[in-house]
């Protein structure tokens, strides 16, 4: 009988200590680290070839960015999708002086429904209206001012302010955590609250395993409120804006760069210098999502052509602009200042430099609701030729 090759033998190897063992496993980590950062920070200076801008006249501009707007969209995914019937269904909540309070349904999908506040001044007819975007894991309620968040009020009343100043307002409901009384819910009710089960991580997961764009299929989803409001008596489709903080603030710099309907938008403590605000930490002055779990900040190719400066030039012509706060620790200032600029490059080229703007103001994560309420009024009231 043959012997079994696998028998055991002698244990009589000398072992391999674990200190080289875990030197080389340092060693390779750092090399592929070393590799993909130095593959993203070349697209720094070749990620602009994507473009071909034409800044002859605003209209030959807007032809030579709708390629790179196609593309947009493409990466956004789900959009070519057809849009089913959206089904509203209108609950009356109050009145209060100056606007009537709703809470709208709408079929967004087949056996998708989303909620959303819709704010209506008294006898509005054909009047200019805002989406106001929550931020992550928020509310309808928290982004136009009914709902203050841990005891603050991180978007000082906007929607209702707006309201009252004669402007139709929708809040629209995207996606988040549930399962507890406390704001900003992060977690999936009935699992652990650790980290890595974060409600939009878990989306996020489900998403990417079907070529999907979970940011993307939220903005789809404002899309359809956008669509709602165009059905209104009370709104003119041509003098729609949009207000948006934190996540929201990534809604208002991304959906109107997908949807020219947008007259005008404000992005509130989310604008930055995209790579850096990604992968390098800010020590005391900002956090990189990758020294968090947020997994859902992360798209698949987006830095191959869409940084925030360039999704912000699909905006162009329209009016955008920025708030960043010096006390926000989720956005540096100087480096959203900076990213700007390029922004700001691209209009004054147009000579359309007055429709784009940056606010700073001394305080952290929040809608500052100052300037920008002005600028909202500028740009989507009084729109050249409305």
């Amino acid at each position: 009988m043959e012997s079994d090759p696998f028998r055991p033998v002698q244990d009589d190897y000398e072992r391999i200590p674990w200190r080289e063992t875990d030197s080389r496993r340092e060693r390779l980590y750092r090399q592929f680290e070393a590799l993909l950062r130095s593959r993203l920070e070349a697209l720094e200076t070749t990620r602009e070839e994507r473009w071909q801008r034409d800044y002859s006249s605003l209209e030959a501009y807007e032809r030579s960015v709708a390629p790179n707007r196609e593309r947009f969209l493409r990466f956004l995914t789900s959009w070519d999708e057809p849009r089913c019937d959206l089904r509203p269904r209108v609950e009356f909540l109050r009145d209060y002086p100056a606007f009537r309070l709703e809470r709208v349904w709408l079929q967004v999908r087949p056996g998708l429904e989303m909620d959303c506040l819709l704010l209506t001044p008294h006898g509005a007819r054909r009047e200019a209206a805002v989406v106001c975007q929550h931020g992550m894991n928020g509310t309808p309620e928290e982004a136009v001012g009914l709902a203050p968040v841990e005891g603050q009020d991180l978007y000082n009343r906007c929607g209702i302010r707006l309201a009252e100043a004669g402007f139709v307002v929708i809040a629209p409901h995207e996606v988040g955590g549930f399962g507890t009384e406390h704001p900003g819910a992060h977690y999936v009710g009935g699992l652990p609250e650790q980290p890595w089960y974060g409600a939009r991580n878990v989306l996020h997961r489900h998403a990417v395993l079907l070529g999907l764009n979970l940011m993307g299929m939220d903005l789809y989803h404002v899309s359809r409120a956008v669509d709602y409001l165009c059905t209104l008596d009370s709104v003119d489709p041509d003098r729609i804006g949009f207000y948006g903080l934190s996540q929201g603030g990534q809604s208002a710099l991304w959906y109107p760069a997908a949807d020219t309907r947008i007259k005008a938008s404000v992005s509130a403590a989310f604008f930055n210098h995209r790579l850096p605000k990604l992968i390098t930490s800010g020590g005391d002055r900002y956090r990189a999502y990758i020294d968090t779990a947020e997994e859902d900040r992360f798209y698949w190719g987006q830095l191959l052509e869409f940084s925030d400066w360039q999704i912000a030039s699909l905006i162009c012509p329209r009016a955008f602009m920025v708030e960043a706060g010096k006390q926000d620790g989720a956005v540096w200032w100087e480096m959203a200042q900076e990213e700007f600029g390029r922004v700001q490059a691209v209009y004054d080229r147009l000579g359309i430099g007055d429709r784009v703007a940056f606010c700073l103001h001394d305080g952290g994560h929040i809608n500052r609701a100052i300037e920008s309420l002005d600028f909202l009024d500028r740009w989507v009231r009084q729109w050249p030729g409305s």
